[in-house]
C-alpha cells in the first residue's frame, strides 16, 4: 500500500510539473516571460526549461510549512480573482449591447456591487494574512502587465 501511495503521488507531481510548465512557456512565447522559456527539447517537443525551472521552483517551496504555501496559494487566488471581476467589469462597459446568457440585476448598483464585493473581500484576507504570505505572495501579482 505504500508503495502504491508513493507512485501514486510521484505521478501526481510528475503531471503537475509536466502540465504546469505550458502556460510559462506560452506566455514566453507571447512575450511577457523571458524567450528561453519557450524553447523546445529538439526530440521531444516539450518546453524543456519551463520544465526544469518549475521543478527547482518546487525544489524551493517544498521547504516551506503548508500554512505559508496555503496563505501564498490564497494571495494568488485572489490575484486571479480581481482580474477577472475587473477583466468583467471592462468588458461591460466596452460591449454594453452585446448579448449575455444572463444580467446582473440592479443595474450599475449591482455591477458595482458584483465588483466591489471580492475586492473588499480580498483586501481583508490580504490584510490579516500570514507575514510569509504578505511578503511573498505579492511579488508573483507584480508580474500582471
Amino acid at each position: 500500500m505504500t508503495i502504491a501511495a508513493m507512485v501514486t503521488n510521484l505521478s501526481l507531481l510528475n503531471a503537475t510539473v509536466l502540465t504546469s510548465t505550458r502556460m510559462p512557456s506560452t506566455m514566453a512565447e507571447d512575450g511577457y516571460l523571458p524567450p528561453a522559456l519557450a524553447a523546445r527539447h529538439p526530440r521531444y517537443g516539450t518546453p524543456w526549461i519551463a520544465i526544469i525551472a518549475s521543478c527547482i521552483l518546487y525544489a524551493l517551496l517544498a521547504q516551506k510549512t503548508m500554512v505559508q504555501l496555503l496563505t501564498v496559494y490564497a494571495w494568488l487566488r485572489i490575484g486571479v480573482t480581481i482580474l477577472t471581476v475587473l477583466a468583467s467589469w471592462r468588458y461591460a462597459k466596452a460591449q454594453p449591447d452585446l448579448p449575455r446568457p444572463f444580467r446582473i440585476p440592479w443595474g450599475r448598483a449591482g455591477l458595482v456591487y458584483v465588483v466591489a464585493a471580492p475586492l473588499v473581500m480580498s483586501a481583508v484576507a490580504l490584510v490579516a494574512s500570514d507575514p510569509f504570505a504578505r511578503k511573498w505572495g505579492r511579488w508573483p501579482c507584480c508580474w500582471v502587465p
